[in-house]
Formats: structure tokens, C-alpha cells, sequence
């Protein structure tokens, strides 16, 4: 909002209706064929460990590979339960 003032051209500031217009839940849904955003990151932390042989620290681990700290790995492991080996655990 704040930019759109700033960009206005005119003295006057006049909001498009449709900015008001709250989300409706279905525009919320990820599309057919589209995963989530958590769906991609457990993807890619599976990658890493496989391909790390379940190393998550050091120069040649997995955290080093996806460029974030051993922590948030090991954090984001527990949290969407993939073992080290690049298994999703079940419950």
C-alpha cells in the first residue's frame, strides 16, 4: 500500500477495489500437480543426505551441500521426520 502511494501520480490516491477483496480458500490451495513448498524441501534434504551417505556436518555434508547451518538441517529433519539416510520415517 505504502508504495502504491508513493508511485501515484496524481494528488489523489484511489485504491482498486479488488486489493479489498479477501483470499477465498480455494485460491489458497496449491494447484493440481504443484507440490508445497515443504514437499520440495524434503525433497531436497533427502537428496542431500543420500548423496552425502547421511553425513549431515562438515565440509562434505549434507548442510554444506544445501548451504545452510547443521542446526537447521538437523532441526528441519526432526521436524518433516526423514532419518539421516534420506528416509521419511513413519508414524
Amino acid at each position: 500500500m505504502e508504495r502504491a502511494v508513493i508511485l501515484s501520480e496524481t494528488d489523489t490516491f484511489f485504491v482498486d477495489e479488488s486489493w479489498l477483496k479477501p483470499e477465498s480458500p480455494e485460491s489458497r490451495q496449491p494447484r493440481e500437480g504443484i507440490s508445497t513448498l515443504s514437499d520440495l524441501e524434503v525433497e531436497l534434504i533427502e537428496a542431500a543426505l543420500a548423496e552425502c551417505h547421511g553425513r549431515i556436518s562438515g565440509p562434505s555434508g549434507a548442510a554444506a551441500k544445501l548451504g545452510i547451518p547443521r542446526q537447521t538441517l538437523e532441526s528441519k529433519i526432526r521436524r518433516f521426520g526423514i532419518n539421516k539416510y534420506g528416509e521419511r520415517q513413519t508414524f
